[in-house]
């Protein structure tokens, strides 16, 4: 190998000044570790090694530093009740028995201390943004919610939505999780046959749509893919439509369906189902590249800890800050992007085109609305450098 090449490689892009290491979640994170066990944990690496020798230490310590909320905490982390090699290796390991929480308690917690605090920013082509609270996102969460229990939905059923990155679909989410039902999603863009290839295999009960969005300058309506749905879904007992256009420019929506509009808008005191750890909380796919896609279930407990210690710890989000992700909801990264939530953070959605107004418009909305943190896959950067953005 060239030997210069190979210097260059070893060569940093970037280092983090002192004080940032210092200001950071993970920083502080070792520091309280340290006081509470008395080791010592001077470096990444040493805090690293402790995480995955000392699993039951680690994840008690995300547990109880970002104080999960939680009607009964579990036992410990990872079970000891059997002998070790049932109970470390994978699958197998039972992990904070007898625990009960609920992943959307968690997510709108910030609720109950800064209800007049924008949690999120719903950006669109050319209407105004929407923008709400926690205290109007936990009541909206609320009410949909009581509208899903109202509908006989309970903890195991599933439910499902064909939406674009709305505010509107974090509400739905988070008032499935609520409830205890399990929630599933895919992006507009998928036609009967790819929601059917995801959706049939779950049967789920409820199917959340959209009346119509705007895409590359022009109007969506999707009004006239309901049937279409509906009839390689035939396990869904209720449609409920995000209403968001005026009503003389899209379709006629089904007879017996429910508009968004008036099922989230009632005075309902939030509930939160208490569910063990490893209750199913949504379901993603695998790519359909071997064959049908595969669901894959994660838990209340599980991505409430995860999305913790990926967001909280390694992303060093928190109250202050203020997240964007450029995705659409069926990449699982979209769940992140809700998942930011738990930090306190607010998040900004966008339900249009990634190009719409230049290729420039992913970062446009992060400086227009002041995010320090922005994420987004390899292809909308790669676009951007094709076309010359400079973002700096």
């Amino acid at each position: 190998m060239n030997t210069s090449l190979n210097d260059g490689l070893r060569t940093p892009l970037w280092t983090p000044s002192e004080d940032s290491i210092r200001g950071s979640r993970m920083f502080d994170f070792a520091r309280w570790a340290e006081r509470r066990h008395g080791i010592e944990l001077p470096d990444y690496p040493s805090l690293h090694a402790w995480s995955v020798e000392q699993m039951n230490e680690f994840w008690q310590g995300v547990w109880d530093y970002f104080d999960v909320v939680a009607s009964r905490p579990g036992e410990q982390a990872l079970s000891t009740s059997e002998s070790s090699e049932a109970h470390t290796g994978m699958p197998g390991a039972q992990w904070f028995p007898g625990a009960r929480l609920n992943y959307a308690e968690n997510s709108l917690r910030a609720a109950r201390t800064r209800p007049d605090d924008v949690a999120i920013i719903g950006e669109h082509e050319s209407r105004a943004p929407d923008t709400w609270t926690w205290g109007e996102l936990e009541a909206r969460v609320a009410s949909v919610a009581q509208q899903l229990r109202d509908l006989g939905i309970v903890p195991g059923d599933r439910v499902a939505a064909v939406l674009p990155n709305l505010p509107e679909t974090a509400i739905a989410m988070l008032a499935t999780a609520s409830v205890g039902a399990v929630w599933s999603v895919v992006n507009t863009d998928f036609g009967p046959s790819g929601v059917a290839d995801r959706f049939a295999q779950i049967e789920p009960r409820v199917l959340f749509v959209v009346d119509g969005y705007e895409f590359g300058g022009s109007l969506r309506d999707m009004t006239g893919s309901y049937a279409g749905l509906l009839e390689v879904l035939p396990t869904v007992e209720q449609l409920i439509v995000v209403d968001q256009q005026p009503r003389d420019k899209v379709g006629a929506l089904p007879e017996g369906s429910l508009r968004f509009s008036e099922i989230s808008g009632h005075d309902v005191t939030p509930r939160y189902e208490q569910l063990p750890f490893d209750h199913p909380l949504w379901i993603l796919y695998s790519s359909g590249t071997t064959g049908k896609p595969k669901g894959i279930v994660h838990s209340h407990g599980g991505v409430v800890l995860e999305f913790l210690k990926a967001l909280g710890l390694h992303a060093s989000l928190g109250p202050e800050d203020i997240a964007y992700y450029a995705v659409a909801t069926t990449w699982m990264v979209w769940n992140m992007l809700v998942g930011i939530l738990l930090t306190g953070s607010r998040i900004i959605t966008y339900d249009g085109s990634p190009v719409y107004g230049g290729p420039e418009k992913s970062l446009e909305l992060a400086a227009r609305n002041g995010a320090t943190f922005f994420g987004t896959g390899a292809g909308v950067l790669a676009m951007m450098q094709r076309a010359g953005v400079d973002p700096m």
